[in-house]
């Protein structure tokens, strides 16, 4: 983290184990805990609390104790939070035996972990957990930014998730300021920061925090920085000059296609070149524009919070197992073009010009190995035959053994909900080889087969998973295919 130059003079101190905390707003006395922490601006306490209630100290180093941070603690303690996954200040404390203050925020869970220990390889998450979280990160900044505040200081040590889920936490929120305001103390985290920060043009704001969100969502999905490649590689002493140079007056995305001066180096940046090559090209399409349009024009050409949203979702409704070695891959949903689908369109189609143009096409997709191989290196399997189900004309989901849909995935006019499961893949109970999709919904299905009469699957039921079935859910309509 680097912090705006601050001439108060400032010294070491520190809570014991054991001390009382006096928190007046909340109307509580805890004791330390433990240290939990110690960075720039101050260190972090566990507490323990009278009523068992997870809450944590930061109580900042005197040269950081300014009434500058002082007011923008009390103004965002005055406002609610965005959203739960932020460690939102809840109170501020002050001692009098003490120099400063500080404040109280809640506790993150055990569960949470560092995405530094993904990085590091430390744990080893799904592709689908990652996913997850890089949508919780998107939609929580989203929210954030629509109230018309900055964090200033997103990078990869202020975010933390679940391993198992996805779910995730944001920290260090107490930077957070109004938009477009020159408070604060940080001015971001080396490596994150946008040029124009680096070269000193502009002060934090929620332009430069979309650069910092898209270098935070290609750490985490391609294993490397968007901007160490070649150039990185040749610099024996990675000093200010050189990093100035790399980060901020002439930063070169890896993957340039207009400029491959720097290219991943294959010994140093490896993980780059390999998880390049996982995502499909619709994916790949918005961090090049990030770290080339968007380097260029802060102002229109980065993209937005909502862009990663759909573009996440849609990723993570593609993936499918490969058969062989178990491997999650993507079907790149681009081959709906093949298939002489529009992907923007919102009318429903014609039920039989739609079958009978992806009947007439479906070959032609089957025999794309390049769509379907299995991107580990040590299996490169490819998978011909995947089940998926086409929303009317929008929208994809491969069917997973674990595949659930959402209410979002049936009824477009709704946001994105993971609360609320309409459907979820199940196997027969005496066949390991016929599986079905059950009706978790609270309202009938029309179901239509090329072989039999109409049904209605009522809820709690499971309808089986053939080609070529229709599936009315009320205002979409899904088609299976295989």
């Amino acid at each position: 983290m680097m912090t705006r130059k601050n001439t108060d003079k400032s010294y070491q101190y520190e809570y014991s184990v054991g001390e009382s905390v006096h928190i007046k707003e909340l109307n509580l006395i805890c004791n330390i805990e433990a240290e939990l922490g110690s960075g720039t601006q101050g260190k972090v306490y566990s507490l323990i609390t009278p009523n068992n209630s997870s809450l944590a100290l930061k109580w900042y180093f005197p040269s950081m104790a300014t009434k500058e941070q002082y007011g923008i603690l009390k103004s965002l303690i005055d406002i609610k939070s965005p959203s739960e996954k932020f460690l939102w200040p809840l109170a501020l404390v002050e001692n009098s035996e003490k120099d400063g203050f500080g404040y109280i925020m809640p506790l993150k869970d055990k569960r949470f972990k560092s995405f530094s220990l993904w990085l590091s390889r430390k744990i080893d998450p799904s592709f689908k957990v990652l996913l997850t979280a890089c949508f919780e990160i998107s939609q929580s900044f989203h929210l954030l930014h629509s109230k018309g505040f900055c964090y200033q200081d997103l990078s990869i040590n202020n975010l933390y998730f679940d391993p198992h889920s996805g779910d995730i936490r944001i920290g260090d929120t107490d930077n957070i300021i109004i938009n477009g305001s020159e408070k604060g103390n940080v001015i971001g985290t080396p490596k994150f920061m946008a040029p124009e920060i680096i070269t000193g043009n502009q002060l934090p704001n929620t332009q430069t925090d979309l650069y910092s969100l898209a270098v935070l969502l290609f750490y985490i999905l391609f294993l490397n920085h968007p901007l160490e490649g070649k150039a990185e590689s040749s610099i024996k002493s990675l000093d200010i000059p050189s990093m100035t140079k790399l980060y901020g007056t002439n930063p070169v995305f890896i993957f340039d296609p207009d400029d491959s001066s720097n290219f991943p180096d294959p010994i140093y940046h490896k993980n780059a070149l390999i998880y390049w090559n996982i995502y499909p090209e619709f994916f790949k399409k918005l961090f090049t524009k990030s770290f080339t349009k968007g380097i260029k024009d802060p102002q229109y050409g980065r993209v937005r919070e909502t862009e990663w949203q759909i573009a996440l979702l849609e990723l993570r409704d593609s993936m499918y197992y490969c058969r062989k070695c178990g491997s999650e891959n993507f079907l790149d949903p681009s081959f709906r073009e093949t298939l002489g689908l529009s992907k923007s369109s919102t009318n429903l189609v014609n039920q039989d010009n739609l079958s009978s143009t992806i009947l007439q096409n479906l070959n032609c997709f089957k025999n794309n190995d390049d769509v379907t191989t299995c991107w580990n290196p040590t299996c490169k399997n490819i998978n011909h035959k995947i089940m998926y189900i086409l929303i009317d004309e929008r929208k994809m989901i491969v069917l997973n053994h674990d595949t659930r849909l959402f209410l979002h995935h049936v009824d477009f006019s709704l946001g994105y909900d993971f609360t609320r499961i309409v459907a979820q893949i199940t196997k027969h109970p005496h066949n390991d080889n016929l599986w079905g999709l059950k009706n978790l919904s609270d309202t009938t299905w029309k179901v239509e087969t090329g072989n039999s009469s109409p049904i209605e699957v009522l809820p709690n039921q499971s309808l089986l998973l053939t080609p070529n079935t229709t599936i009315n859910f009320g205002k979409t309509k899904g088609i299976i295919y295989y």
